[in-house]
């Protein structure tokens, strides 16, 4: 008797097995690995597109902050070669339209025209901003400072401001809006 397995275990052993069979028949696929390298791909893939597209949003707002730099620069070297000495004024048209002007006398709106008119591709004119203004100042402010004659006579400063609204356009972000600003400041020559 002692070889004997009672019929009730047997039925139990029975029911157990043809459960596997049935959970493994069903859901089986749950233990393979032939679809893991596609599901591993695709997350992989997603936080490399994810990086690279960071990479290339603030490349573009490091490019858009050099731009500011330059046109702050340019605008104030254009300012300070055209000061008072000259009679006639510049009155030079918004871009496209601009022509530059030699030998002229420059206003605010022409250097604003003249900084528009040299933004590089990928930069929007119409959303640079530019202030210029004539202090009426010599650089030697050692106690007081020499008013000038006039705002743009020769030896006075001119100094030009240039601000761009950047905005991110990274494709999970929010749209961010970041005021890049770059002041340059010339004695007028």
């Amino acid at each position: 008797m002692a070889g004997i397995i009672p019929g009730n275990f047997q039925r139990g052993l029975l029911t157990q097995t043809r459960q596997r069979f049935v959970f493994k028949q069903h859901f089986g696929f749950l233990r393979r690995e032939e679809g893991s390298q596609m599901v591993e791909f695709a997350l992989s893939i997603s936080v490399l597109f994810a990086v690279l597209c960071g990479i290339f949003g603030f490349c573009e707002a490091i490019y858009s902050s050099h731009f500011v730099a330059y046109a702050a620069e340019s605008g104030a070297r254009y300012a300070m070669v055209r000061g008072a000495e000259w009679k006639t004024s510049c009155n030079t048209s918004a871009p496209p339209n601009f022509t530059l002007g030699y030998n002229c006398q420059a206003v605010a709106s022409d250097v604003q025209n003249y900084v528009r008119s040299i933004a590089l591709p990928g930069i929007n004119q119409s959303a640079v901003t530019v202030s210029t203004t004539w202090p009426g100042t010599t650089p030697d402010c050692t106690t007081g400072c020499t008013v000038c004659t006039t705002t743009t006579s020769q030896g006075c400063f001119v100094t030009v401001q240039v601000t761009y609204p950047f905005q991110f356009r990274l494709p999970f972000l929010s749209r961010s809006t970041m005021s890049l600003t770059s002041t340059s400041e010339k004695v007028i020559q």
